[in-house]
């Protein structure tokens, strides 16, 4: 029961989940692009430009951090504009644990799809970060369509580790 109110919440609350969810699909986006271009194959030919994989790391850390703060002020934002709504589950009854997981699961289902969507636009714009750098010195660029694993891990990660600090926050406060 608690899965299909926490999906039927979702569509309902789909007007304020929007903007929540273009954030979340552009930090994907921009994550899997700046770590791709990190491990790709331009990085690795070019060994006398030693400085430009840590402006690279620290751009990734910039934009994951930004990011983090603009995902967190969203997700507090959604929590007070629903007050009313988890009110009402806490005078009817509903356990303040279950309460948690329907917001963990709205999350999670909210934060999966922004993935998926996501991770497509990252491989595109990695692809034109790719071209640029190529460009840049003069090698012949190839557009491919390719996915990589080292550059995806760290997105999982990080939309994991965030979703359990959510959960632990609503379960804490």
């Amino acid at each position: 029961m608690l899965k299909e109110l926490s999906i039927r919440n979702a569509k309902r609350q789909s007007k304020d989940y929007l903007l929540y969810f273009i954030t979340l699909a552009c930090t994907v986006s921009f994550m899997y692009a700046f770590h791709s271009l990190i491990f790709s194959d331009i990085m690795k030919a070019f060994p006398s430009i030693g400085v430009l994989p840590y402006m690279i790391i620290v751009a990734s850390l910039l934009i994951v951090l930004i990011m983090g703060w603009i995902v967190g002020y969203m997700t507090k934002y959604i929590l007070k504009k629903r007050s009313r709504e988890l009110s009402i589950y806490i005078i009817s009854g509903i356990p303040n644990r279950s309460i948690c997981r329907l917001i963990f699961y709205e999350s999670a289902l909210i934060g999966i799809f922004a993935f998926v969507m996501g991770l497509p636009v990252g491989i595109l714009f990695s692809q034109l970060l790719e071209a640029i750098l190529s460009s840049m010195f003069g090698v012949m660029y190839v557009l491919r369509w390719n996915l990589s694993f080292h550059a995806t891990a760290l997105p999982v990660s990080t939309f994991w580790q965030c979703s359990f600090t959510l959960y632990g926050e609503t379960t804490n406060g």
